[in-house]
C-alpha cells in the first residue's frame, strides 16, 4: 500500500526504466540521488500529460457529465474554475498512476468518488446528475463509504471552526441551516455513489460514524488488507 506521492515517484521511475524514449544516460542519471528528483518531476509532468489525453479519450462520457455539472452549478465563476482545476489535477494523477503502476495498490483520500462534491451543485434535485457521474466514472477496485448524520457532521465542522478557524471554502459564509442543507445533500450523493459503484462491481465497505472509531478503524484495516495484493 503506497501513498499517492510515493506511488507517483515509483511510477515515474518505472516509466524512465522502460520507456524507449529515455536515453541510457538519463537512465543512469535516475540512479544518482541529486539528479533523480528533477528527472522524476519531468517524467511525472510528461507522463501525466500523455496519460490524461488517453484518459479523456477513454472516459469522454464521464468528462462530459462533469463539464455539464459545472455548467449547471450556481456557484460563482471563481468557485467553478477552482473546482474544475482541482478536479482535473486529481484526474491527471489518477490517469498517470493507472498507466505506470502494475500490481500495486494506492489508497486515495481524495479520489474521483470524493470529487463529486466539487462537481455537483450542492442542492437536492441533482440526483440524476450525481448518478450519471458515478455510472460513468472509472471503476475503482474498492471504496470506503462512511455515512453519518448531517447534524453530527455540522456540529463537528463548527467545533473545528471554533477551535482552529478552519473551514473549507465552500462552507464559508453559510448559516447553520444552509450548512445543514448542504451537508445533507452531500451525504445523499455519497450514498448514491456507494450504491452505483457497488452495482458496477466495486467492493464497498460501508461504515457509520455513530459506531466507535476503534471499531471502524479495525474494519478499515481489515478491508484494506483484504484488497491490497
Amino acid at each position: 500500500m503506497r501513498s499517492q506521492s510515493a506511488a507517483a515517484a515509483r511510477g515515474a521511475l518505472r516509466a524512465i526504466n522502460i520507456n524507449n524514449s529515455f536515453s541510457f544516460k538519463r537512465r543512469i542519471m535516475a540512479c544518482i540521488p541529486c539528479c533523480r528528483q528533477p528527472l522524476l518531476r519531468n517524467a511525472i509532468q510528461a507522463g501525466e500529460k500523455n496519460a490524461f489525453a488517453r484518459f479523456a479519450e477513454q472516459h469522454d462520457a464521464f468528462l462530459a457529465t462533469v463539464h455539464e455539472s459545472f455548467a449547471l452549478s450556481g456557484r460563482s465563476q471563481y468557485r467553478r474554475a477552482e473546482g474544475y482545476y482541482h478536479f482535473l489535477r486529481t484526474v491527471r494523477r489518477i490517469a498517470f498512476l493507472e498507466e505506470w503502476l502494475e500490481d500495486e495498490t494506492v489508497l486515495f483520500d481524495e479520489s474521483l468518488s470524493q470529487k463529486v462534491y466539487a462537481v455537483m451543485p450542492w442542492d437536492r434535485g441533482n440526483e440524476a446528475h450525481a448518478r450519471r457521474y458515478f455510472e460513468h466514472m472509472p471503476l475503482p477496485t474498492a471504496l470506503i463509504h462512511l455515512d453519518a448524520d448531517a447534524a453530527q457532521v455540522v456540529r463537528q465542522l463548527r467545533e473545528r471552526e471554533r477551535a482552529t478557524g478552519k473551514l473549507i471554502p465552500g462552507h464559508r459564509g453559510l448559516s447553520d441551516d444552509e450548512l445543514m442543507t448542504t451537508t445533507d445533500t452531500c451525504l445523499h450523493f455519497a450514498r448514491i455513489g456507494a450504491e452505483c459503484l457497488q452495482a458496477r462491481g466495486c467492493l464497498v465497505l460501508s461504515l457509520t460514524a455513530s459506531e466507535p472509531p476503534e471499531q471502524n478503524a479495525r474494519r478499515v484495516t481489515e478491508f484494506i488488507q483484504g484488497v491490497a495484493p
